[in-house]
């Protein structure tokens, strides 16, 4: 699901505008005379500081209005301070309950991976958001959570009901991106080409992203073309995303495994292994230390048979000497 600040931005952007209108109005109120000092610390007694000030600055007295209206405006400010304070805390609680909401998600994705729960929690939020300016946004982020569960279908399925006019240019790039990652890993190459296509118009211009990156060393390395593939892997090794430096990482480590570069693959395993994981990197991660075992096996095992054989001749030679 989207992010907790995002969910709350419009929530935060109306607070805001409502403390600073309290604040013109209170401020525009006392100059016009529609109250007084006297008002103001007889509804709030608190507020009468009796502050004092004089002197000068830089060699100019202070000028009167300012020294008799000085401990009003202090008052004033403490009133807008103490709205302004409320305002964040209504904002921090509605905050703290979207957060609550993700780390109710991430809590049962930890203890039931990809289950049913899991995804009936992000459809739930789906269908809050359905209609609202951040419906689009989110299920770009159901898809991928689909896409990490494996459940393809499902993430095609909410790609399709996206309204693409929701969008702005840097959506809808995320929008072609992910969909033909997808592509590329159910291994439908020739869709994935043709999303690329598609998605030029936006895609060009984001480039340079960290996800897109991703994208595109993959389809290289779907295409065979290996060395392109391990350029644009590497590149990605020192991202600022964790979780795309963790994916690049691991297909780096397949494309090392594709040339017989069977120890730059173990080093890089090595590396991955200190940084945090999703779920679907772990089992991903559990699936290439797999291959790596297994090309080490081969190798011993090619090994053995080579020794075996050249014991063999060394011996047959001096019988036929």
């Amino acid at each position: 699901m989207i992010k907790s600040r995002l969910e709350a931005r419009s929530l935060r952007i109306w607070l805001t505008c409502a403390v600073l209108f309290i604040a013109a109005v209170l401020i525009v109120a006392r100059l016009i005379g529609l109250y007084t000092d006297e008002n103001l610390y007889s509804l709030i007694p608190i507020l009468d500081f009796k502050l004092t000030i004089s002197g000068s600055i830089f060699g100019h007295e202070f000028p009167s209005w300012f020294t008799d209206n000085f401990s009003f405006a202090v008052s004033l400010a403490c009133v807008i301070a103490v709205i302004a304070l409320a305002a964040h805390l209504i904002y921090v609680t509605v905050l703290n309950v979207y957060r609550g909401q993700r780390r109710k998600a991430a809590k049962i994705l930890k203890k039931s991976g990809y289950s049913k729960e899991y995804y009936d929690v992000l459809e739930a939020k789906r269908r809050k958001l359905s209609g609202t300016s951040l419906g689009a946004k989110n299920d770009l982020c159901i898809a991928k959570a689909y896409c990490d569960g494996r459940r393809y279908e499902d993430a095609f399925s909410v790609l399709r009901d996206i309204d693409l006019d929701r969008f702005d240019s840097k959506m809808a790039a995320e929008y072609y991106n992910l969909y033909t990652y997808i592509f590329l890993l159910t291994g439908d190459i020739e869709s994935a080409k043709s999303t690329v296509q598609l998605g030029e118009p936006f895609c060009s211009k984001y480039s340079d992203r960290p996800e897109q990156m991703l994208t595109a060393a993959l389809l290289k390395y779907a295409e065979k073309d290996f060395e392109g593939a391990k350029a644009g892997f590497k590149s990605l090794l020192s991202c600022k995303p964790v979780e795309v430096r963790v994916w690049a990482g691991l297909y780096l480590g397949l494309v090392y495994l594709r040339l017989c570069q069977k120890e730059r693959a173990r080093k890089l395993v090595g590396t991955l292994g200190k940084y945090k994981k999703t779920p679907r990197q772990s089992e991903d991660m559990l699936k290439l230390l797999k291959k790596l075992e297994t090309a080490y096996a081969l190798e011993e095992q090619e090994l053995a048979e080579e020794s075996s054989a050249e014991t063999a001749e060394t011996a047959e030679t001096p019988a036929n000497a």
